[in-house]
């Protein structure tokens, strides 16, 4: 699969997503059209990295910690966003496309509402209730939010370590709701 996203994402930067095909990226993969919808419904789908996914050691850690959730929380995603690390201007890239092109925007936004899933699914157990309980369900969200607002900060600096810009981010979530007027950034 990585070959496969390497290779649409060279093509989409050299020749532009509308002028790329799924054949196109099958070619140059070396692999054939059978295989490539084997993990991909549609050429944008190979754009987006996959789902963070966590450990199942991670989350147990996670759902039994007994630190405030959002500390715990950062020990949660530190693995994976030092993942992301490496692929800063792949995804500063997609940022950019996805802008441009409303079908991968969609794409990229399912993605972000399969983190808040999972987000959720954790937080529920951690709380011990139901996913669809409302408090799990209003922190997923927030916490969803403040993982985008995270990443576009960070595909636009190239000094700073996405788990310190997330950090930043989600430290700044208490505050926010006792504000009244909006603080300079």
């Amino acid at each position: 699969m990585d070959t496969i996203r390497a290779t649409s994402m060279a093509l989409v930067i050299e020749h532009g997503l509308d002028n790329v095909t799924t054949e196109m990226i099958a070619d140059t993969a070396g692999i054939s059209l059978r295989t490539f919808f084997n993990y991909f419904a549609y050429k944008e789908e190979t754009l987006i990295p996959p789902p963070l996914g966590f450990p199942p050691e991670a989350a147990a850690r996670f759902i039994a910690g007994t630190a405030p959730v959002l500390e715990d929380l950062l020990g949660l995603l530190d693995e994976r966003l030092v993942e992301l690390e490496r692929d800063r201007l792949n995804i500063r890239a997609i940022m950019a496309i996805a802008d441009a092109h409303p079908r991968l925007l969609a794409v990229r936004e399912r993605t972000f509402r399969q983190y808040e899933a999972e987000f959720c699914g954790l937080l529920g157990k951690r709380l011990g209730v139901c996913a669809s309980h409302e408090t799990p369900t209003l922190m997923a969200a927030v916490i969803s939010a403040a993982f985008r607002v995270a990443m576009c900060r960070w595909v636009e600096k190239d000094n700073e370590k996405i788990l310190d810009v997330f950090g930043q981010t989600i430290s700044a979530l208490p505050a926010l709701f006792g504000a009244t007027r909006c603080a300079p950034v």
